[in-house]
């Protein structure tokens, strides 16, 4: 009962029923609401505040500024509307992108020989017009590969909390794949730069290849592609 206390409030905060400095309803008034008693609401309110989504003080709990909430929060928040929300979704990608494409700049200079193999391997399956099923399993494991293969491991953590985000609209974002034609000539850009350990070239492949990918989604997003 606290997690459903917790999930209807965090939807209301995310929809913007409730703005940064409100004062959400008392934990009576909340027990009343769910059909629960107070100690499920005060628990609910205790998960929110270890979201950082609010904060409890003396007189009540209030919205905490949303830039403060914790990561995991973004799940969400891009799916809190009637669907995915393109300027959010746009701003996961760009900091994806600079994870990534950082990333495969430490990997081009610090990877060790068999690390490098692999991911060169797996860019081969990608650019393989008959393993294009394999795409998306493929791709996941690239990238962690190259962030492995960076051997930093604060990126590594970083990179890991934004793929469980990106996990939750993986299934609807497959579809809104870029033609393999497309990026085919990228992907082989990535493959030729880890080849020569050229980490500059690397960086600038991995974002170009990244590049493509967001484009496409957010031009589907804005046709309305990943609405519920």
């Amino acid at each position: 009962m606290p997690e459903s206390i917790a999930r209807a409030v965090r939807e209301d905060i995310l929809r913007g029923r409730y703005r940064p400095g409100d004062r959400l309803p008392s934990e009576r008034e909340l027990a009343q609401q769910a059909g629960a008693n107070r100690g499920s609401a005060r628990e609910a309110l205790k998960i929110l505040a270890q979201q950082r989504l609010i904060e409890i003080r003396p007189g009540g709990a209030r919205v905490g500024p949303l830039h403060q909430a914790r990561l995991d929060v973004l799940r969400d928040m891009i799916r809190a509307g009637d669907g995915a929300d393109p300027a959010l979704m746009a701003q996961l990608l760009d900091v994806h992108e600079l994870l990534l494409a950082g990333a495969a700049r430490l990997a081009a200079e610090r990877a060790s020989d068999d690390e490098l193999a692999r991911a060169v391997a797996l860019l081969g399956v990608l650019s393989d017009p008959e393993r294009e099923a394999d795409y998306p399993a493929t791709l996941v494991s690239l990238i962690e590969g190259i962030a492995e293969a960076s051997h930093n491991l604060v990126l590594r953590m970083v990179g890991n909390g934004l793929l469980v985000i990106l996990a939750s609209v993986v299934p609807v974002m497959r579809r809104l794949r870029p033609p393999h034609a497309t990026l085919v000539p990228a992907v082989r850009d990535v493959r030729a730069a880890l080849e020569a350990r050229d980490a500059a070239r690397a960086e600038q492949a991995v974002r170009a290849l990244l590049r493509i990918k967001r484009e496409h989604v957010l031009k589907q997003l804005e046709r309305g592609a990943l609405e519920a």
